[in-house]
């Protein structure tokens, strides 16, 4: 059961008898007490937390629910009071804190984005919702600004591979966003707006969001949820071409559960329906055949899904589920007013998913099997491309996670791949180790290999606008698979300060190896009428670093703060600018945050995050001739302040305020006009904006 926001909770009924009591706050330890209850009078009773880490219960690191510090692979969570502190309006803002991950903007046109961990590109990492896989390719162009953050209860994130649980290409970690799931009828209504600056003064964004919670009964809940965001365009460098892009989110869904077998068995359906449209470029009033620069799209997604879990005995456990998301888009990619740069595609993705759990007094035995079927349809007329590819795949794993004695705890496994664009099946062992010598110290190492199909990417489904001409990406008719090896080693120390103190340390070195790189490389045909870079294998590469990180809670604060020192190289100097270091890879990176409730329901959250200076390719077009460029590094504060009034009984109303990129620290030498390259961008994603908001929970 949920205590009241006090602590306080009655259990009633309950016979005589003997009783062991469970107590559990976030950022606390559990607290255990044994209970002998008689006939008599009402018993109270009185129970301290003691403030530690590593205490939160996650499911995302073995599939099965573990405390924090008992998952043997590198792991952090986001809880749904750090979404709200840090105003996050979607996905991409909410994992801006989190200590090495990296979200970056990839095209000045229309603001796509992407998440990095350990140094990798998107591709390395597994995005999930609800432990499912189900962003395609064609979702994950523009899928992280795509997923509204109201509708995410927390975030985890499984630094590194080590399950053999998840897909091929998990080897940077994984990231599960967790869905809300209610424990009582409650409505909760939002209303924020952010002035973001730009050339012609400030460009107002308003959102609103509504979440809804039906529980008739105690055995089953309904969620109904929405958010609607409207993004207004901003010309940062005065060329009337717009730095930030419309972009106008309609999201909407709902999301029913229900237990069965004594609450042994749950049931879970969800649907969901997200359209948005975006729109970059000169003069935006305009039809986009109309103007000099547009890179316009027009996307939708439905989604659906249904999965079961029951728990049979105290020693098995199994999962199965099933999703369904069509993903399709109109688009607009065209300069000078070509009337014929108009383009469709479509993208339905099926996926099946089980998962098995064995346990025992030393561990667990998972396996299962996991099944996806994609299409990708992408009509591009005006620059003779279609893209017609069906990729069916099929994956089996097993894995054992086992105590060996007191301090030592393995997780190894295997999985097995067959995808119809690689020839064969392949295999790939994964395997981590926790070695806890005392309480307060715990060391991790973890191994994963894993590989990319030669299928069609995010990447080559977007297609930038540079000199005045569509830049498109095709892959080589010999492209293969890509396979890579990473390992990661952790110390973690977690001292005993107080009571109401806690603190962590922690320092981590990943190294990765990748074999048969896929790199694009200039491969311009000068009679077509787009610019042509080939998606190839590029021999070796390799990303190895360092992080330092240290986390601080004192009663409800909490302070988190990382630093990564990387290198990121080619196996060799790669061809268009002879370069060994990787591109957009800086050197160093790092966050530090603080949440702080203060008095009278008052909560300050306060941050900087640094980026170091990188290698970014830089094409002709707005320059006489391609560059590769030294970026500046960025220092960007955010801060933030809410304040909570009761209204009686559970009724209450937030309000906020908060400034991002304080400093206004923004890229200084963009690309200017027309001829502009819109892949030259680096540094924060927006300039310095205002967001004030308004949470009415009734």
């Amino acid at each position: 059961m949920i205590t009241s926001e006090d602590g306080g909770f009655c259990l009633h009924p309950v016979g005589a008898g003997r009783y062991r009591l469970v107590v559990y706050a976030e950022g606390y330890g559990l607290a255990e007490r044994e209970l002998v209850v008689g006939d008599e009078q009402p018993m109270a009773v009185e129970i301290r937390l003691r403030a530690a880490f590593g205490e939160e219960m996650v499911v995302t690191a073995t599939r099965t629910r573990k405390r924090l510090a008992d998952v043997p692979l590198h792991m952090q969570t986001v809880p749904r009071s750090r979404i709200e502190s840090v105003a996050a309006r979607t996905l991409a803002d909410a994992v801006e804190w989190i200590r090495g991950v990296r979200v970056e903007s990839t095209c000045q046109s229309c603001n796509s984005s992407r998440i990095r961990l350990l140094g990798l590109d998107g591709p390395y990492s597994q995005l999930l919702v609800d432990g499912q896989p189900t962003l395609s390719s064609l979702a994950m162009v523009y899928g992280i600004e795509q997923l509204p953050a109201r509708l995410i209860d927390s975030i985890e994130v499984v630094r590194g591979g080590g399950s053999a649980a998840y897909g091929a290409g998990a080897v940077a970690g994984v990231i599960n966003l967790i869905p809300h799931h209610p424990d009582h009828t409650h409505i909760e209504a939002e209303a924020r707006s952010e002035r973001m600056n730009g050339a012609a003064g400030r460009a107002e964004t308003p959102s609103w969001s509504l979440v809804a919670d039906w529980t008739p009964g105690s055995h089953r809940a309904v969620t109904f949820y929405g958010q609607l965001d409207r993004v207004a365009p901003v010309d940062v460098d005065v060329d009337g071409f717009s730095d930030v892009s419309i972009r106008d989110l309609d999201a909407a869904g709902a999301r029913y559960h229900e237990f069965f077998f004594d609450g042994s068995a749950r049931l879970a359906a969800e649907a969901s329906h997200t359209t948005e449209f975006r729109r970059g470029g000169d003069r935006l009033h305009l039809p986009p055949e109309h103007v000099d620069v547009a890179e316009q799209l027009d996307s939708r997604r439905r989604g659906a899904s249904v999965s079961w879990l029951h728990t049979v005995s105290p020693l098995w456990d199994w999962r199965a589920s099933v999703s369904h998301a069509a993903t399709s888009r109109a688009s607009y990619y065209g300069a000078g007013g070509d009337p014929g740069a108009f383009g469709a595609t479509r993208n339905p993705l099926w996926v099946f998913d089980s998962h098995v759990n064995r346990g025992g007094d030393r561990g667990t035995v998972s396996f299962g099997v996991q099944a996806g079927h994609d299409l990708i349809d992408d009509r591009q007329p005006a620059y003779g491309r279609v893209i017609r590819e069906t990729y069916r795949s099929v994956s089996g794993f097993v894995q054992d996670d086992r105590r060996i004695g007191d301090h030592v705890t393995l997780l190894y496994g295997l999985r097995a791949d067959r995808h119809s664009a690689v020839d064969g099946s392949i295999v790939s062992p994964r395997a981590a180790l926790m070695w806890t010598p005392r309480s307060d110290l715990t060391l991790r190492v973890s191994h994963s290999a894993g590989f990319l199909p030669p299928a069609v990417f995010d990447e080559e489904l977007h297609i930038a606008l540079l000199g005045g001409k569509a830049m498109v990406v095709r892959d080589d008719p010999a492209l293969r698979e890509e396979t890579s090896a990473a390992r990661m080693v952790s110390l973690e120390w977690r001292p005993e300060v107080g009571r109401r103190t806690s603190m962590a340390l922690d320092v981590t070195v990943f190294d990765t190896r990748i074999d048969d790189l896929f790199h694009s490389v200039e491969a311009d045909d000068p009679v077509t009428p787009e610019f042509e870079f080939l998606r190839t294998n590029f021999g070796r590469a390799r990303v190895r670093g360092v992080e330092v990180g240290w986390g601080l809670r004192r009663g409800g604060m909490s302070v988190d703060a990382g630093y990564a020192w990387q290198r990121a190289e080619f196996g060799k100097a790669e061809p268009d600018f002879g370069s060994t270091t990787m591109f957009r890879t800086p050197g160093e990176y790092g966050t530090a945050s603080v949440q702080w409730p203060l008095p009278r329901e008052l909560s300050v959250f306060a941050g900087l995050r640094y980026t170091g200076s990188m290698l970014a390719p830089h094409y002709a077009g707005f320059i006489a001739e391609d560059r590769l460029e030294v970026t500046a590094s960025f220092l960007t504060w955010d801060l933030g302040l809410s304040r909570r009034f009761a209204l009686g009984g559970d009724r209450r109303l937030t309000a906020n305020v908060a400034l991002r990129n304080l400093t206004d620290e923004y890229q200084q030498d963009l690309d200017r006009g027309p001829f502009r390259d819109p892949s030259y961008v680096y540094g924060p994603r927006f300039p310095r904006s205002f967001v004030v908001g308004l949470k009415l929970d009734l």
